[in-house]
């Protein structure tokens, strides 16, 4: 089977179950925020850690650049941030090495965890936004945590049709699938770790949901390699 043939079919495959997870999370009327204890329960250790993750992720910017989107997804940016920029520590199962060397603690903390797919650090500078755009996949759900937030003018998200202004210290979750879009206007950048994990399915749907995943990392390696 050719690349494109494989890629055609594995389009709607993700199709077919995108449709069945919504589906299941409520359809439509499912919610665009949720209170990240009664999805990821390992939350609780990611907000109790705050302290420990802020320090070492501010230590991370400090020693280094991060890479703007462009440079690590050319053609996902050009729909959502050219200036978005990124540092990945894991990558759909694939863990980044130099991720695993620069933020040790945040790998400890979680490399136990089987749900948890990807974690990245995410900056946006001042007046940097993100387009109005949707996640392609609703097998996955997105966990954000507050590391560096302006308090004058802060940045909010849209999700749907509610919106959301992080705070320092402050965990939410979203499901991305749902079109959304970012305003960062204020005169200091964002900066946030976020998760990426399993959306909680019965037993069969996360059977289909670790198949497509499978075919989802073929890219994580060079993504990754973009992002360093």
């Amino acid at each position: 089977m050719s690349n494109n043939s494989e890629n055609i079919e594995m389009n709607l495959f993700r199709d077919t179950l995108n449709k069945k997870f919504i589906a299941f999370s409520g359809g439509e009327e499912r919610a665009p925020f949720m209170n990240p204890l009664d999805v990821l329960p390992f939350s609780e250790t990611l907000d109790r850690n705050f302290a420990l993750i802020q320090s070492e992720i501010i230590e991370l910017l400090q020693r280094r650049k991060l890479t703007r989107y462009e440079d690590i997804d050319k053609k996902r940016a050009a729909e959502v941030s050219k200036d978005w920029k990124l540092f990945y520590v894991k990558l759909l199962n694939e863990y980044n090495e130099l991720g695993k060397s620069l933020c040790p603690n945040i790998y400890n903390l979680t490399k136990d965890q089987d749900n948890i797919l990807s974690i990245s650090i995410a900056v946006l500078e001042p007046g940097v936004c993100l387009a109005a755009h949707e996640g392609p996949y609703a097998g996955i759900l997105r966990y954000h945590l507050g590391i560096e937030v302006p308090e004058v003018n802060p940045p909010y998200i849209r999700v749907k049709d509610q919106y959301h202004t992080w705070q320092t210290g402050k965990s939410i979750v979203l499901d991305d699938v749902f079109d959304h879009e970012v305003y960062n206007n204020a005169s200091e950048r964002r900066v946030i770790l976020i998760v990426d994990f399993k959306r909680p399915m019965p037993k069969f749907y996360n059977f289909l949901n670790n198949m497509y995943l499978k075919h989802m990392q073929k890219r994580s390696k060079s993504l990754i390699n973009n992002s360093n």
